[in-house]
């Protein structure tokens, strides 16, 4: 029994051997590459499969994950090096009614303490603050400025940046007044006193993306930051020709028909897809607004007098929508909403979100990656106009995720990202001037059904890669701040359905 032993010893060592000489051998890239095997677990486990992962029993979020390989993922992120510059000109002016700077550069001093996270500021305001926490874009725009970057050529390739890399820092946001000219004297940045105690409002951070915010300069500065918060990662000819689509006015405010300084409110209803709506009744009050945004699995034929009939906005990646429509085919569900007013709006979270809006736009099949294909993605709709698409830019992901949805309970988490459904009630949050929540969890959610169209119960499922308890307090606060109005349900109601 002991020659055994001692043969398993040595062959095991021998093996041990020569996976490490296979691993030295290894190219740089490929070592920091391997760092991700850990979260790339994530993107294969089944949904709402319960996995021991660091010592912690959880769930991963099937809708929200997505896999290592090019793509870029967003749970563990892309680990690409993109060579950096630091901008310092101007964005074009865009109309006579907005304009976009540019950020200017200098170096970061880690000896200044960081304004309170309460204190509500500009980008001009937050950039001379020099320091923040949680990895905060900062940048003093003091006298120490950078040499201007040449202008971009027409050929899709970057130019070389002219700063020294010793000299460049990552922490800019660009500065973006469109949505500080409403006059509805209930919208969110009317009332920054009202923002709660631990989050941050920025007015000028910019919300959308579009033609003009792709050229040599930002595309080094956004290179330095990983997706969903930057395009690490994504080469430049792909970024280029998506959003060259997005070239007119209307890429340049989320309203159609509506203009910056419009009199009156815009009103918004924003409607998850939570359990709590079902038997609700709420279907006409969410059609009485302006506009109506839904997420994901949005399936509404059938359920119209809990969840109403419109969809002016339809929020997701390319990986939320394809894994929702895998998760609730069985419900019916095949396609987004395809109404003639609905307008898709994604976050841009890997180069998959890129390469399949210029498909779908273009009309073409899309030619590489994981949704490569023969025939147009029809996700959208046949011959979708290109008004019909708008893009959030990855500096509002980025301040979003720093200043609204930091994640104390995933610190140094390679997995966590902010809900795609959080992300859009945020995002309504920031554009409307009247936000009404619907389908969201609450702090009672054991009451109510995962979802609204299960007639089986499923209790509420926490992922490990979102943070729900933090999103639960989140909107609490935002509800009685009066910042927005958060449907919580009939208690009595939901309970006396349970127990059948």
């Amino acid at each position: 029994m002991g020659r055994f032993k001692w043969l398993f010893l040595l062959c095991l060592f021998l093996a041990l051997g020569f996976l490490s000489l296979t691993y030295l051998r290894r190219s740089p890239a490929d070592v920091d590459s391997a760092s991700h095997w850990t979260s790339s677990i994530y993107s294969n486990l089944p949904p709402y499969g319960l996995r021991r992962f660091k010592g912690v029993l959880d769930t991963v979020d099937r809708h929200d994950a997505t896999r290592i390989p090019e793509e870029a993922e967003r749970t563990s992120e892309n680990d690409s090096k993109a060579k950096t510059s630091a901008p310092s000109k101007e964005l074009v002016k865009v109309d006579a009614q907005r304009t976009t700077k540019q950020p200017q550069t200098g170096n970061v001093t880690d000896n200044v303490k960081s304004a309170p996270p309460t204190e509500n500021q500009t980008v001009s305001d937050l950039n001379n603050t020099k320091t923040d926490r949680n990895e905060s874009p900062i940048v003093d725009t003091g006298s120490k400025r950078t040499e201007a970057t040449q202008k971009p050529t027409e050929s899709g390739t970057p130019l070389p940046p002219t700063v020294p890399p010793a000299k460049r820092d990552p922490k800019w946001f660009l500065s973006d007044d469109t949505y500080t000219k409403s006059k509805c004297p209930s919208a969110l940045r009317k009332n920054p006193e009202k923002v709660p105690e631990g989050l941050k409002l920025i007015p000028d951070v910019p919300v959308l993306m579009w033609n003009e915010h792709i050229n040599p300069d930002e595309y080094a500065r956004l290179s330095q930051f990983k997706m969903n918060y930057g395009w690490q990662g994504i080469p430049y000819a792909d970024i280029k020709n998506c959003l060259r689509h997005l070239n007119t006015s209307d890429h340049r405010y989320m309203f159609p028909g509506w203009t910056p300084d419009h009199t009156g409110c815009i009103r918004c209803a924003v409607v998850g897809n939570g359990g709590i709506l079902r038997g609700s009744g709420k279907g006409k009050e969410i059609d009485g607004h302006d506009f109506v945004w839904r997420v994901n699995s949005a399936i509404i034929e059938g359920y119209e007098e809990d969840v109403g009939k419109r969809t002016s906005f339809y929020f997701h990646d390319i990986n939320t929508m394809k894994n929702s429509q895998a998760a609730t085919r069985k419900f019916g569900y095949k396609h987004p909403p395809q109404d003639k007013d609905t307008v898709y709006t994604t976050i841009s979270s890997s180069i998959r979100d890129y390469v399949y809006f210029d498909a779908a736009i273009s009309w073409k099949p899309v030619e590489s990656g994981r949704d490569k294909s023969k025939a147009p993605p029809s996700q959208y709709g046949e011959r979708p106009a290109n008004t019909k698409f708008r893009m959030l830019h990855p500096d509002f992901m980025r301040y979003l995720k720093n200043f609204w949805l930091d994640s104390p309970r995933r610190k140094g988490s390679n997995i966590y990202r902010p809900t795609t459904g959080g992300s859009m009630l945020l995002t309504a949050l920031h554009t409307c001037d009247v936000t009404d929540v619907y389908g969201f969890i609450t702090e009672d959610h054991r009451q109510y059904n995962d979802h609204y169209y299960e007639s089986e119960w499923h209790k509420v499922v926490f992922y490990a890669n979102h943070d729900f308890q933090m999103e639960i307090e989140i909107w609490d606060k935002l509800d009685k701040a009066g910042l927005m109005k958060l449907y919580r349900g009939n208690r009595t109601e939901t309970a006396r359905k349970r127990r059948k």
